[in-house]
């Protein structure tokens, strides 16, 4: 399966938005524009081991599925950077003039991107 960034800034969303959380949920519970299931649980198993959250992955006679505890600090931060359109919108750029890149290398361009925009709105 192709990573797809962009869900995984809706999966962050929907678990900091989630009505259960910090309660530990599962995938089951994260619908998202109809996105097969089985590539939301695939991005989530990515995310656990990106560090964006915290959880485990669990097989049941054939279907799998994640426990979700909560997002980690890393997880936090990537969703607070993506959600600033134009930091987010630059990313997108970078990522298609690239040809894509890496859940880190998107991570790490992300904050650089933000840290950027961010000096820059100060006048720094």
């Amino acid at each position: 399966m192709k990573l797809k960034i962009d869900l995984i800034k809706s999966l962050l969303a929907a678990i900091e938005k989630s009505p259960d959380y910090p309660e530990p949920f599962i995938s089951d519970d994260i619908v998202i524009n109809g996105t097969d299931p089985v590539m939301i649980v695939y991005h989530l198993s990515l995310m656990l081991e990106a560090g964006l959250i915290i959880g485990k992955e669990h097989a049941n006679r054939g279907s799998r599925y994640v426990l979700i505890e909560r997002l980690t600090w890393e997880g936090h931060a990537f969703l607070a950077n993506a959600q600033n359109k134009t930091v987010w919108l630059r990313l997108l750029s970078v990522s298609r003039s690239e040809g894509g890149f890496s859940l880190e290398v998107a991570k790490n361009t992300l904050a650089g991107i933000a840290q950027q925009t961010a000096m820059q709105a100060a006048g720094i």
